[in-house]
Protein backbone atom coordinates (compact mmCIF):
# COMPACT_ATOMS: atom_id res chain seq x y z
CA UNK A 1 0.00 0.00 0.00
CA UNK A 2 1.48 3.60 -1.04
CA UNK A 3 2.59 5.10 2.13
CA UNK A 4 2.80 8.98 3.22
CA UNK A 5 4.58 11.08 5.55
CA UNK A 6 2.91 13.73 7.65
CA UNK A 7 6.30 15.66 9.43
CA UNK A 8 7.87 12.29 11.26
CA UNK A 9 4.47 10.07 10.90
CA UNK A 10 4.23 7.58 8.37
CA UNK A 11 0.39 6.15 7.50
CA UNK A 12 -1.48 4.22 4.89
CA UNK A 13 -3.32 6.60 3.24
CA UNK A 14 -6.86 4.98 4.03
CA UNK A 15 -5.52 4.79 8.06
CA UNK A 16 -4.56 8.68 7.64
CA UNK A 17 -7.94 9.92 6.34
CA UNK A 18 -9.80 7.86 9.28
CA UNK A 19 -7.41 9.88 11.75
CA UNK A 20 -7.98 13.67 9.77
CA UNK A 21 -11.67 12.73 9.41
CA UNK A 22 -12.00 11.28 13.50
CA UNK A 23 -10.02 14.40 14.81
CA UNK A 24 -12.23 17.04 12.20
CA UNK A 25 -15.11 14.72 13.51
CA UNK A 26 -14.53 15.49 16.85
CA UNK A 27 -13.98 19.27 17.04
CA UNK A 28 -17.19 19.85 14.51
CA UNK A 29 -19.50 17.45 17.52
CA UNK A 30 -17.53 19.60 20.18
CA UNK A 31 -18.10 22.92 18.18
CA UNK A 32 -21.42 22.11 17.45
CA UNK A 33 -22.46 21.22 21.32
CA UNK A 34 -20.75 24.93 22.18
CA UNK A 35 -22.55 26.63 19.72
CA UNK A 36 -25.97 25.05 20.60
CA UNK A 37 -24.91 25.80 24.24
CA UNK A 38 -24.38 28.85 23.95
CA UNK A 39 -27.26 30.03 21.66
CA UNK A 40 -29.81 29.02 23.70
CA UNK A 41 -27.96 30.74 26.89
CA UNK A 42 -28.29 33.78 24.76
CA UNK A 43 -31.58 33.67 24.01
CA UNK A 44 -32.68 32.67 27.27
CA UNK A 45 -31.06 35.81 28.73
CA UNK A 46 -32.01 38.50 26.15
CA UNK A 47 -34.99 37.09 24.43
CA UNK A 48 -36.27 35.41 27.45
CA UNK A 49 -35.24 36.72 30.33
CA UNK A 50 -35.84 40.57 29.04
CA UNK A 51 -38.20 40.89 25.93
CA UNK A 52 -39.92 38.29 27.40
CA UNK A 53 -39.94 36.05 24.34
CA UNK A 54 -39.80 32.21 24.28
CA UNK A 55 -37.82 30.72 21.94
CA UNK A 56 -39.81 27.95 20.86
CA UNK A 57 -37.74 24.50 20.66
CA UNK A 58 -38.11 21.24 18.04
CA UNK A 59 -39.81 18.27 19.50
CA UNK A 60 -36.38 16.58 19.36
CA UNK A 61 -34.29 19.35 20.59
CA UNK A 62 -33.86 19.78 24.51
CA UNK A 63 -34.72 23.20 26.49
CA UNK A 64 -31.47 23.72 28.38
CA UNK A 65 -32.66 26.51 30.30
CA UNK A 66 -36.54 26.79 30.47
CA UNK A 67 -38.82 29.30 30.42
CA UNK A 68 -38.82 32.67 32.60
CA UNK A 69 -42.48 33.91 31.97
CA UNK A 70 -41.80 36.99 32.22
CA UNK A 71 -43.58 39.28 30.43
CA UNK A 72 -43.58 40.01 26.48
CA UNK A 73 -42.23 43.50 25.88
CA UNK A 74 -42.06 43.57 22.19
CA UNK A 75 -40.80 46.82 22.25
CA UNK A 76 -37.29 45.72 23.34
CA UNK A 77 -37.39 44.44 20.38
CA UNK A 78 -36.53 47.39 18.48
CA UNK A 79 -33.11 47.21 21.02
CA UNK A 80 -31.83 43.77 21.69
CA UNK A 81 -31.40 42.36 17.74
CA UNK A 82 -29.86 45.68 16.98
CA UNK A 83 -27.63 45.80 20.49
CA UNK A 84 -26.88 41.82 19.37
CA UNK A 85 -25.72 42.93 15.49
CA UNK A 86 -23.55 45.56 16.93
CA UNK A 87 -21.79 43.63 19.31
CA UNK A 88 -20.97 40.69 16.72
CA UNK A 89 -20.53 43.25 14.00
CA UNK A 90 -17.74 44.54 16.32
CA UNK A 91 -15.99 41.49 17.06
CA UNK A 92 -15.84 40.24 13.64
CA UNK A 93 -14.70 43.43 11.81
CA UNK A 94 -12.41 43.81 14.82
CA UNK A 95 -10.84 40.42 14.54
CA UNK A 96 -11.83 38.54 11.29
CA UNK A 97 -13.90 40.39 8.35
CA UNK A 98 -14.17 37.13 6.80
CA UNK A 99 -16.86 35.85 9.31
CA UNK A 100 -19.18 37.78 8.39
CA UNK A 101 -22.71 36.57 6.52
CA UNK A 102 -23.98 32.72 6.28
CA UNK A 103 -20.31 31.26 6.22
CA UNK A 104 -21.11 28.23 4.07
CA UNK A 105 -20.00 30.50 1.00
CA UNK A 106 -16.81 31.85 2.60
CA UNK A 107 -15.97 28.40 3.12
CA UNK A 108 -17.30 27.36 -0.36
CA UNK A 109 -14.78 30.33 -1.61
CA UNK A 110 -12.00 29.03 0.30
CA UNK A 111 -12.03 25.52 -1.42
CA UNK A 112 -12.38 26.78 -4.87
CA UNK A 113 -10.04 30.28 -4.65
CA UNK A 114 -7.77 29.81 -2.12
CA UNK A 115 -6.87 26.21 -1.94
CA UNK A 116 -8.62 25.65 1.46
CA UNK A 117 -7.13 28.14 3.31
CA UNK A 118 -9.15 29.69 6.26
CA UNK A 119 -7.47 31.72 8.88
CA UNK A 120 -7.35 30.09 12.30
CA UNK A 121 -9.32 33.11 13.84
CA UNK A 122 -12.34 32.51 11.62
CA UNK A 123 -13.97 29.74 13.91
CA UNK A 124 -13.36 31.10 16.94
CA UNK A 125 -14.81 34.37 16.11
CA UNK A 126 -17.82 32.63 14.41
CA UNK A 127 -18.77 30.64 16.83
CA UNK A 128 -19.06 33.40 19.40
CA UNK A 129 -20.43 36.17 17.00
CA UNK A 130 -22.87 33.24 15.39
CA UNK A 131 -24.49 32.60 19.21
CA UNK A 132 -24.70 36.58 20.16
CA UNK A 133 -26.78 37.26 16.32
CA UNK A 134 -28.84 34.23 17.10
CA UNK A 135 -29.24 34.39 20.28
CA UNK A 136 -30.37 38.57 20.43
CA UNK A 137 -33.19 37.55 17.76
CA UNK A 138 -31.05 37.42 14.51
CA UNK A 139 -33.13 35.56 11.65
CA UNK A 140 -30.65 33.13 11.20
CA UNK A 141 -29.20 29.31 11.41
CA UNK A 142 -26.82 27.45 13.05
CA UNK A 143 -26.04 25.26 10.16
CA UNK A 144 -23.91 28.03 8.17
CA UNK A 145 -21.70 28.87 11.03
CA UNK A 146 -20.91 25.26 12.38
CA UNK A 147 -20.07 24.42 8.39
CA UNK A 148 -17.73 27.03 8.10
CA UNK A 149 -15.95 26.29 11.58
CA UNK A 150 -16.09 23.09 11.31
CA UNK A 151 -13.86 23.85 7.96
CA UNK A 152 -11.91 26.58 9.30
CA UNK A 153 -10.14 23.85 12.12
CA UNK A 154 -9.59 21.43 8.87
CA UNK A 155 -8.22 23.92 7.26
CA UNK A 156 -6.01 24.84 10.38
CA UNK A 157 -5.39 20.69 10.43
CA UNK A 158 -4.35 20.77 6.86
CA UNK A 159 -1.65 23.74 7.34
CA UNK A 160 -0.19 22.55 10.79
CA UNK A 161 0.58 18.80 9.09
CA UNK A 162 1.67 20.69 6.05
CA UNK A 163 -0.71 18.56 3.78
CA UNK A 164 -0.80 19.06 -0.03
CA UNK A 165 -3.96 21.83 -1.55
CA UNK A 166 -5.46 19.10 -2.78
CA UNK A 167 -5.82 17.24 0.48
CA UNK A 168 -6.31 20.29 2.70
CA UNK A 169 -9.27 20.79 -0.05
CA UNK A 170 -10.98 17.73 0.46
CA UNK A 171 -10.56 17.92 4.41
CA UNK A 172 -12.10 21.41 4.66
CA UNK A 173 -14.94 20.48 2.67
CA UNK A 174 -15.40 17.58 5.04
CA UNK A 175 -15.03 20.13 7.80
CA UNK A 176 -18.65 21.25 6.49
CA UNK A 177 -19.84 18.27 6.05
CA UNK A 178 -19.03 17.44 10.04
CA UNK A 179 -20.63 20.68 11.19
CA UNK A 180 -23.83 20.27 9.14
CA UNK A 181 -24.36 16.19 9.90
CA UNK A 182 -24.18 16.88 13.72
CA UNK A 183 -25.77 20.18 14.63
CA UNK A 184 -28.69 18.54 12.00
CA UNK A 185 -28.31 15.06 13.27
CA UNK A 186 -28.35 14.29 9.60
CA UNK A 187 -24.81 12.01 9.26
CA UNK A 188 -25.71 10.68 6.04
CA UNK A 189 -26.72 13.99 4.48
CA UNK A 190 -23.87 15.73 5.91
CA UNK A 191 -21.34 13.96 4.34
CA UNK A 192 -23.49 14.28 0.53
CA UNK A 193 -23.41 17.92 1.30
CA UNK A 194 -20.30 18.75 1.81
CA UNK A 195 -19.39 17.12 -1.75
CA UNK A 196 -22.60 18.36 -3.52
CA UNK A 197 -22.77 22.42 -2.01
CA UNK A 198 -19.17 23.09 -4.34
CA UNK A 199 -21.18 23.36 -7.97
CA UNK A 200 -24.24 24.85 -8.64
CA UNK A 201 -24.67 21.83 -11.32
CA UNK A 202 -24.91 17.90 -11.14
CA UNK A 203 -21.39 17.52 -10.35
CA UNK A 204 -19.37 16.60 -7.29
CA UNK A 205 -16.39 16.67 -5.47
CA UNK A 206 -16.27 12.70 -5.66
CA UNK A 207 -12.99 12.86 -3.37
CA UNK A 208 -14.72 14.35 -0.43
CA UNK A 209 -17.36 11.81 0.05
CA UNK A 210 -15.29 9.22 1.81
CA UNK A 211 -13.65 11.75 3.99
CA UNK A 212 -16.90 13.80 4.74
CA UNK A 213 -18.23 10.34 5.70
CA UNK A 214 -15.67 9.73 8.48
CA UNK A 215 -16.02 13.47 9.77
CA UNK A 216 -20.04 13.40 10.02
CA UNK A 217 -20.09 10.20 11.49
CA UNK A 218 -17.76 11.55 14.59
CA UNK A 219 -19.59 15.01 14.53
CA UNK A 220 -22.99 12.95 14.79
CA UNK A 221 -22.15 10.93 17.58
CA UNK A 222 -20.33 13.39 19.76
CA UNK A 223 -23.09 15.96 19.14
CA UNK A 224 -25.71 13.69 19.57
CA UNK A 225 -23.93 11.83 23.28
CA UNK A 226 -24.89 14.86 24.67
CA UNK A 227 -28.25 16.18 23.02
CA UNK A 228 -29.89 12.68 22.26
CA UNK A 229 -30.33 10.71 19.30
CA UNK A 230 -34.09 11.71 18.07
CA UNK A 231 -34.69 13.34 14.96
CA UNK A 232 -34.68 16.73 15.10
CA UNK A 233 -38.39 17.12 14.26
CA UNK A 234 -41.60 15.04 15.46
CA UNK A 235 -41.90 12.00 13.28
CA UNK A 236 -45.31 12.03 11.62
CA UNK A 237 -46.93 8.85 9.43
CA UNK A 238 -46.70 10.60 6.55
CA UNK A 239 -46.77 8.62 3.37
CA UNK A 240 -47.38 8.56 -0.28
CA UNK A 241 -50.12 6.38 -1.52
CA UNK A 242 -51.83 8.24 -4.10
CA UNK A 243 -50.60 9.26 -8.03
CA UNK A 244 -52.55 11.68 -8.17
CA UNK A 245 -51.00 13.84 -5.16
CA UNK A 246 -47.76 14.40 -7.37
CA UNK A 247 -50.32 17.09 -8.88
CA UNK A 248 -50.75 18.82 -5.65
CA UNK A 249 -46.40 18.47 -5.16
CA UNK A 250 -46.25 19.80 -8.65
CA UNK A 251 -47.95 23.15 -7.46
CA UNK A 252 -45.79 23.01 -4.89
CA UNK A 253 -42.44 22.95 -6.63
CA UNK A 254 -43.44 25.73 -8.69
CA UNK A 255 -44.70 27.50 -5.33
CA UNK A 256 -41.24 26.94 -4.09
CA UNK A 257 -39.14 27.84 -6.97
CA UNK A 258 -41.08 31.20 -6.93
CA UNK A 259 -40.38 31.97 -3.32
CA UNK A 260 -36.94 30.55 -3.88
CA UNK A 261 -35.88 33.13 -6.13
CA UNK A 262 -37.95 35.49 -3.98
CA UNK A 263 -36.01 34.92 -1.59
CA UNK A 264 -32.67 34.88 -3.17
CA UNK A 265 -33.10 38.40 -4.89
CA UNK A 266 -34.20 39.98 -1.83
CA UNK A 267 -31.06 38.64 0.02
CA UNK A 268 -28.75 39.43 -2.67
CA UNK A 269 -30.81 43.18 -3.26
CA UNK A 270 -30.08 43.82 0.48
CA UNK A 271 -26.31 42.29 0.84
CA UNK A 272 -25.28 45.01 -2.63
CA UNK A 273 -27.22 47.95 -0.46
CA UNK A 274 -25.13 47.30 2.59
CA UNK A 275 -21.76 46.77 0.76
CA UNK A 276 -22.78 50.37 -0.38
CA UNK A 277 -24.04 51.87 2.33
CA UNK A 278 -20.70 54.31 2.90
CA UNK A 279 -20.65 53.72 7.28
CA UNK A 280 -17.96 51.60 9.42
CA UNK A 281 -18.94 48.22 9.03
CA UNK A 282 -19.50 46.83 12.23
CA UNK A 283 -22.49 49.38 12.27
CA UNK A 284 -24.06 47.92 9.29
CA UNK A 285 -25.02 44.08 11.66
CA UNK A 286 -26.88 46.54 14.09
CA UNK A 287 -29.24 48.16 11.36
CA UNK A 288 -30.19 44.77 9.87
CA UNK A 289 -30.85 44.06 13.49
CA UNK A 290 -32.70 46.77 14.02
CA UNK A 291 -34.88 46.40 10.93
CA UNK A 292 -35.14 42.87 12.35
CA UNK A 293 -36.37 43.81 15.33
CA UNK A 294 -38.98 45.86 13.62
CA UNK A 295 -40.73 42.80 11.88
CA UNK A 296 -40.52 40.99 14.84
CA UNK A 297 -42.67 43.73 16.47
CA UNK A 298 -45.58 42.51 14.54
CA UNK A 299 -45.16 38.58 14.11
CA UNK A 300 -42.06 37.62 16.89
CA UNK A 301 -41.92 34.27 15.85
CA UNK A 302 -38.93 35.19 13.13
CA UNK A 303 -37.20 36.16 15.79
CA UNK A 304 -33.75 33.23 15.98
CA UNK A 305 -33.80 30.40 13.91
CA UNK A 306 -37.67 29.36 13.71
CA UNK A 307 -37.29 26.32 13.93
CA UNK A 308 -40.14 25.45 16.19
CA UNK A 309 -42.55 27.11 13.14
CA UNK A 310 -41.65 23.55 11.09
CA UNK A 311 -43.16 21.28 13.94
CA UNK A 312 -46.03 23.51 13.87
CA UNK A 313 -46.29 23.96 10.20
CA UNK A 314 -45.95 19.15 10.07
CA UNK A 315 -48.46 19.40 12.71
CA UNK A 316 -50.78 21.35 10.98
CA UNK A 317 -51.28 24.13 13.70
CA UNK A 318 -50.34 27.17 11.86
CA UNK A 319 -53.42 29.01 9.88
CA UNK A 320 -53.31 30.05 6.55
CA UNK A 321 -52.95 33.61 6.53
CA UNK A 322 -50.19 33.75 9.23
CA UNK A 323 -48.51 31.30 7.12
CA UNK A 324 -48.22 33.97 4.42
CA UNK A 325 -47.15 36.81 6.04
CA UNK A 326 -44.73 34.57 7.80
CA UNK A 327 -43.02 33.78 4.54
CA UNK A 328 -42.13 37.11 3.30
CA UNK A 329 -41.41 38.57 7.16
CA UNK A 330 -39.11 35.90 7.22
CA UNK A 331 -37.50 36.38 4.19
CA UNK A 332 -36.99 40.04 4.87
CA UNK A 333 -35.90 39.45 8.42
CA UNK A 334 -33.40 36.43 7.15
CA UNK A 335 -32.37 39.10 4.42
CA UNK A 336 -31.48 42.07 6.60
CA UNK A 337 -29.83 40.18 9.17
CA UNK A 338 -27.63 37.86 7.28
CA UNK A 339 -27.50 40.44 3.91
CA UNK A 340 -26.10 43.20 7.01
CA UNK A 341 -22.92 41.37 7.87
CA UNK A 342 -24.79 39.27 10.47
CA UNK A 343 -23.07 36.39 11.87
CA UNK A 344 -25.48 34.18 11.07
CA UNK A 345 -26.23 30.81 8.63
CA UNK A 346 -29.27 31.11 5.82
CA UNK A 347 -29.56 27.69 5.72
CA UNK A 348 -31.59 27.20 8.68
CA UNK A 349 -34.25 29.97 7.75
CA UNK A 350 -34.27 28.46 4.04
CA UNK A 351 -35.83 25.26 5.54
CA UNK A 352 -37.81 27.26 8.26
CA UNK A 353 -39.55 28.92 5.35
CA UNK A 354 -39.46 26.22 2.75
CA UNK A 355 -41.34 24.05 5.49
CA UNK A 356 -44.24 27.10 5.76
CA UNK A 357 -44.29 27.52 1.49
CA UNK A 358 -45.09 23.53 2.08
CA UNK A 359 -47.63 23.99 4.05
CA UNK A 360 -49.57 27.23 2.67
CA UNK A 361 -49.93 25.26 -0.18
CA UNK A 362 -51.05 21.90 1.49
CA UNK A 363 -53.70 23.98 3.12
CA UNK A 364 -54.69 26.05 0.35
CA UNK A 365 -55.11 22.46 -1.68
CA UNK A 366 -56.55 20.48 1.20
CA UNK A 367 -59.48 23.14 0.99
CA UNK A 368 -59.92 22.57 -2.75
CA UNK A 369 -58.90 19.35 -3.45
CA UNK A 370 -58.65 16.79 -0.30
CA UNK A 371 -57.98 14.04 -1.92
CA UNK A 372 -55.09 15.99 -3.57
CA UNK A 373 -53.33 16.93 -0.57
CA UNK A 374 -55.33 14.17 2.40
CA UNK A 375 -52.42 15.67 4.63
CA UNK A 376 -51.16 19.01 4.85
CA UNK A 377 -48.12 18.53 6.97
CA UNK A 378 -46.57 16.11 4.67
CA UNK A 379 -46.01 19.37 2.21
CA UNK A 380 -44.08 21.35 5.15
CA UNK A 381 -41.53 18.48 4.73
CA UNK A 382 -41.61 17.73 1.12
CA UNK A 383 -41.63 21.77 0.94
CA UNK A 384 -38.15 22.04 3.09
CA UNK A 385 -36.41 19.66 0.68
CA UNK A 386 -37.32 21.27 -2.51
CA UNK A 387 -37.10 25.00 -1.23
CA UNK A 388 -33.63 24.30 -0.26
CA UNK A 389 -32.63 21.93 -3.06
CA UNK A 390 -33.56 25.07 -5.36
CA UNK A 391 -31.69 27.81 -4.13
CA UNK A 392 -28.48 25.92 -2.64
CA UNK A 393 -28.26 23.40 -5.87
CA UNK A 394 -27.93 20.93 -3.23
CA UNK A 395 -31.33 18.24 -4.31
CA UNK A 396 -29.71 14.94 -3.33
CA UNK A 397 -28.40 15.84 0.36
CA UNK A 398 -31.53 17.93 1.22
CA UNK A 399 -33.52 14.71 0.34
CA UNK A 400 -31.88 12.68 2.80
CA UNK A 401 -31.62 15.29 5.16
CA UNK A 402 -34.99 16.20 5.52
CA UNK A 403 -35.76 12.12 6.04
CA UNK A 404 -33.05 12.04 8.37
CA UNK A 405 -34.19 15.23 10.44
CA UNK A 406 -37.92 14.35 10.16
CA UNK A 407 -37.32 10.50 11.04
CA UNK A 408 -39.43 9.86 7.85
CA UNK A 409 -38.49 7.92 4.65
CA UNK A 410 -42.17 7.43 3.05
CA UNK A 411 -42.15 10.82 1.23
CA UNK A 412 -39.09 10.06 -0.33
CA UNK A 413 -40.58 9.87 -3.98
CA UNK A 414 -42.51 13.20 -3.81
CA UNK A 415 -39.52 15.20 -1.95
CA UNK A 416 -37.48 13.90 -5.14
CA UNK A 417 -40.29 15.01 -7.21
CA UNK A 418 -40.27 18.47 -6.01
CA UNK A 419 -36.52 18.99 -5.09
CA UNK A 420 -35.83 17.95 -9.30
CA UNK A 421 -38.56 20.51 -10.40
CA UNK A 422 -37.00 23.81 -7.73
CA UNK A 423 -33.59 22.32 -8.33
CA UNK A 424 -34.80 22.48 -12.11
CA UNK A 425 -36.45 26.00 -12.34
CA UNK A 426 -33.49 28.06 -10.46
CA UNK A 427 -30.69 26.52 -12.24
CA UNK A 428 -29.31 30.55 -12.55
CA UNK A 429 -30.76 31.39 -8.80
CA UNK A 430 -27.49 31.09 -6.51
CA UNK A 431 -27.54 31.66 -2.57
CA UNK A 432 -24.13 30.70 -2.48
CA UNK A 433 -22.54 33.07 -5.41
CA UNK A 434 -19.19 31.21 -4.94
CA UNK A 435 -20.12 27.50 -6.15
CA UNK A 436 -19.09 27.46 -9.99
CA UNK A 437 -21.06 25.26 -12.37
CA UNK A 438 -18.83 22.02 -12.14
CA UNK A 439 -15.61 20.75 -11.57
CA UNK A 440 -13.76 22.41 -14.36
CA UNK A 441 -14.91 25.66 -13.88
CA UNK A 442 -13.42 25.31 -10.50
CA UNK A 443 -9.55 26.82 -10.35
CA UNK A 444 -8.87 23.95 -7.95
CA UNK A 445 -9.19 21.67 -11.04
CA UNK A 446 -8.19 23.60 -13.65
CA UNK A 447 -4.53 21.34 -14.29
CA UNK A 448 -6.40 18.18 -14.53
CA UNK A 449 -9.32 19.43 -17.06
CA UNK A 450 -6.64 20.52 -18.99
CA UNK A 451 -5.09 17.07 -19.46
CA UNK A 452 -8.12 15.75 -19.59
CA UNK A 453 -9.56 17.77 -22.94
CA UNK A 454 -6.39 17.22 -24.34
CA UNK A 455 -6.28 13.83 -23.97
CA UNK A 456 -8.63 13.32 -26.67
CA UNK A 457 -7.16 15.00 -29.26
CA UNK A 458 -4.36 13.68 -31.74
CA UNK A 459 -1.30 15.39 -32.84
CA UNK A 460 -2.50 14.83 -36.39
CA UNK A 461 -5.86 17.01 -35.98
CA UNK A 462 -3.49 20.05 -34.58
CA UNK A 463 -0.21 20.20 -36.84
CA UNK A 464 0.65 22.21 -38.90
CA UNK A 465 2.28 20.38 -42.10
CA UNK A 466 4.07 22.87 -44.05
CA UNK A 467 6.35 24.76 -41.46
CA UNK A 468 9.28 26.71 -42.56
CA UNK A 469 12.47 24.45 -42.16
CA UNK A 470 16.41 25.77 -42.65
CA UNK A 471 18.72 23.69 -44.19
CA UNK A 472 21.44 22.25 -42.29
CA UNK A 473 24.18 23.83 -44.58
CA UNK A 474 22.93 27.41 -43.48
CA UNK A 475 25.29 29.54 -42.43
CA UNK A 476 25.20 31.10 -39.00
CA UNK A 477 25.16 34.98 -40.33
CA UNK A 478 22.23 33.79 -42.72
CA UNK A 479 20.36 32.13 -39.77
CA UNK A 480 20.38 35.51 -37.78
CA UNK A 481 19.05 37.44 -40.60
CA UNK A 482 16.63 34.97 -41.32
CA UNK A 483 14.72 34.77 -37.93
CA UNK A 484 14.69 37.88 -38.32
CA UNK A 485 12.09 38.38 -40.54
CA UNK A 486 9.98 36.13 -39.62
CA UNK A 487 7.74 35.91 -36.42
CA UNK A 488 9.34 32.52 -35.03
CA UNK A 489 12.26 31.55 -32.90
CA UNK A 490 12.47 27.26 -33.52
CA UNK A 491 13.04 26.09 -36.45
CA UNK A 492 13.37 22.05 -38.10
CA UNK A 493 16.55 21.74 -40.09
CA UNK A 494 16.71 19.30 -42.51
CA UNK A 495 19.29 17.25 -44.76
CA UNK A 496 20.34 18.13 -47.75
CA UNK A 497 18.01 14.58 -48.35
CA UNK A 498 15.18 16.27 -46.99
CA UNK A 499 15.34 14.04 -44.06
CA UNK A 500 15.33 15.35 -40.51
CA UNK A 501 18.43 16.61 -38.75
CA UNK A 502 16.93 18.22 -35.52
CA UNK A 503 15.72 21.54 -34.25
CA UNK A 504 16.70 24.73 -34.30
CA UNK A 505 16.68 26.37 -31.00
CA UNK A 506 16.96 30.52 -31.05
CA UNK A 507 17.89 30.39 -27.51
CA UNK A 508 21.58 27.76 -28.33
CA UNK A 509 22.21 30.46 -30.81
CA UNK A 510 23.09 33.41 -27.88
CA UNK A 511 26.42 32.02 -27.17
CA UNK A 512 27.17 32.43 -30.72
CA UNK A 513 26.12 35.87 -31.48
CA UNK A 514 28.97 37.81 -29.57
CA UNK A 515 31.71 35.18 -30.70
CA UNK A 516 33.32 37.12 -33.66
CA UNK A 517 34.98 35.33 -36.82
CA UNK A 518 32.10 32.23 -35.92
CA UNK A 519 29.60 34.23 -38.88
CA UNK A 520 30.47 32.27 -41.80
CA UNK A 521 32.30 29.18 -40.25
CA UNK A 522 29.10 27.67 -38.20
CA UNK A 523 26.35 26.21 -40.05
CA UNK A 524 22.51 25.86 -38.82
CA UNK A 525 23.33 21.46 -38.58
CA UNK A 526 26.12 22.41 -35.92
CA UNK A 527 23.78 24.43 -33.88
CA UNK A 528 20.54 22.81 -34.22
CA UNK A 529 19.35 20.43 -31.18
CA UNK A 530 19.49 16.57 -32.72
CA UNK A 531 18.33 15.35 -29.08
CA UNK A 532 14.82 16.85 -29.22
CA UNK A 533 11.66 15.23 -28.00
CA UNK A 534 9.47 14.69 -31.20
CA UNK A 535 5.86 12.98 -31.59
CA UNK A 536 3.88 11.20 -34.35
CA UNK A 537 0.13 12.22 -35.44
CA UNK A 538 -1.02 9.61 -33.30
CA UNK A 539 0.14 11.27 -30.25
CA UNK A 540 -2.32 12.90 -27.77
CA UNK A 541 -1.91 16.70 -27.04
CA UNK A 542 -1.49 15.14 -23.88
CA UNK A 543 1.62 13.68 -24.13
CA UNK A 544 3.02 16.56 -26.40
CA UNK A 545 2.36 19.43 -23.92
CA UNK A 546 4.06 16.80 -21.28
CA UNK A 547 7.06 16.09 -23.55
CA UNK A 548 6.93 20.34 -24.63
CA UNK A 549 7.25 21.57 -20.95
CA UNK A 550 9.57 18.63 -20.13
CA UNK A 551 12.35 20.11 -22.33
CA UNK A 552 10.74 23.53 -22.09
CA UNK A 553 10.85 23.82 -25.44
CA UNK A 554 8.19 25.66 -27.93
CA UNK A 555 8.02 23.50 -30.86
CA UNK A 556 8.10 19.31 -31.12
CA UNK A 557 8.25 17.99 -34.76
CA UNK A 558 5.98 15.28 -36.12
CA UNK A 559 7.67 12.38 -37.46
CA UNK A 560 6.42 9.44 -39.53
CA UNK A 561 6.21 6.59 -37.24
CA UNK A 562 7.65 4.28 -39.67
CA UNK A 563 10.50 6.43 -40.64
CA UNK A 564 11.61 9.01 -38.05
CA UNK A 565 13.75 10.31 -40.44
CA UNK A 566 10.85 11.98 -42.10
CA UNK A 567 9.65 15.00 -41.20
CA UNK A 568 5.29 15.43 -41.45
CA UNK A 569 5.24 18.52 -39.78
CA UNK A 570 5.54 20.45 -36.69
CA UNK A 571 3.13 21.05 -33.75
CA UNK A 572 4.16 24.03 -31.07
CA UNK A 573 2.91 25.00 -27.28
CA UNK A 574 0.38 28.41 -28.79
CA UNK A 575 -1.04 25.38 -31.04
CA UNK A 576 -2.39 22.79 -27.91
CA UNK A 577 -3.18 25.98 -25.68
CA UNK A 578 -5.39 27.35 -28.65
CA UNK A 579 -7.26 24.02 -29.46
CA UNK A 580 -7.58 23.80 -25.90
CA UNK A 581 -9.07 27.09 -25.12
CA UNK A 582 -11.43 26.48 -28.30
CA UNK A 583 -13.00 23.03 -26.26
CA UNK A 584 -13.27 24.77 -23.35
CA UNK A 585 -15.63 27.77 -25.21
CA UNK A 586 -17.58 24.91 -26.97
CA UNK A 587 -18.12 23.55 -23.78
CA UNK A 588 -19.33 26.37 -21.97
CA UNK A 589 -21.75 27.27 -24.96
CA UNK A 590 -22.88 23.76 -25.07
CA UNK A 591 -23.81 23.98 -21.21
CA UNK A 592 -25.39 27.46 -21.50
CA UNK A 593 -27.61 26.00 -24.62
CA UNK A 594 -28.67 23.24 -22.09
CA UNK A 595 -29.62 25.59 -19.52
CA UNK A 596 -31.76 27.86 -21.55
CA UNK A 597 -33.22 24.38 -22.81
Amino acid sequence: MKRFKFKKLTLPVVGRWFILGSLVGIFAGLASIALFFMIQACEFYFLDSIVGWPVGETSGEPSLFGHSGKEFNRWLLLIIPALGGLVSGYIVYRFAPEAQGAGTNTAIDAIHQKKGNIRWQVPIVKIFTSAITIGTGGSGGREGPISHIGAGFASFLGNTLSLTDREKRILTAAGMGAGVGAIFRSPLAGAIFAAEVLYSSSDMEYEALLPSAITSIIAYSVFCSVFGWEPLFAAHNFSFRNPAELLGYTVLGFACAFFGWLFVNIYQRVSGYFKKLNIRPYLKPMIGGFITGCIAILIPEVLSGGYAQIDHTMSNNLGLMFLVLFIFAKIFATAFTIGSGGSAGSFGPSMVIGACVGGMVGVSINMVLPVVAPEPGAYAVVGMAGFFSGVANTPLSTIIMVSEMTGNYHLLVPSMWVSTLTFLLLRKTLLYPAQVPQRSDSPAHKGEFFLQVLQDIKVRNVMRTDPITIPETMKFSDVVHFIARTKHNNFPVLKDDGTFAGVLLFEELREFVFEEGLEDIVVAGEVCEKDIPFVIPETTLADAIDSIGFKNVELLPVLDPADHSKLLGIITRRDIITTYNKMIRRRQMAEREKDDF
